[in-house]
């Protein structure tokens, strides 16, 4: 019994981590081409931006010029590269990048594995008595 109780529960948290990946990439053409133009030349320069494509690839930069037929980014990498073009025809989605804070990350792991102790230990004691 005490088996199955912990079997159940380490494998209901690895369903909930693999359950936690994004949706799948949007491919394809805009909506109105006219709009993406606008949002993006409303961005202020500088901006660190996620531009997704039509063909899936995801580019994470900065946004170094935007007007109505394309739009220039600084790619974020470890060795220095030239600003990428981008035609807003192959643009499917802009958002700000807010970045991640890996101290959150790192806090969110501890929570679940203290939450994991804490039930793994609660069936102990059930069990035990």
């Amino acid at each position: 019994m005490m088996r199955q109780a912990i079997a159940l529960v380490m494998g209901a948290n690895l369903v909930a981590c693999a359950s936690a990946g994004g949706p799948p990439p949007q491919t394809g053409p805009i909506g109105d081409p006219a709009i993406m133009a606008g949002y993006i030349q409303r961005l202020p320069i500088g901006s660190r931006v996620k531009v997704e494509r039509s063909t899936g690839s995801v580019l994470k930069g900065t946004l170094m010029h935007a007007d109505a037929s394309a739009l220039v980014l600084q790619k974020t990498t470890e060795t220095p590269e030239p600003p990428v073009t981008i035609p807003l025809a192959d643009v499917t989605r802009v958002t700000v990048d807010t970045g991640s804070s890996t101290a959150l990350k790192i806090w969110a792991g501890v929570g679940i594995a203290l939450t994991t102790l804490y039930v793994l230990s609660a069936i102990f004691i059930a069990a035990s008595q």
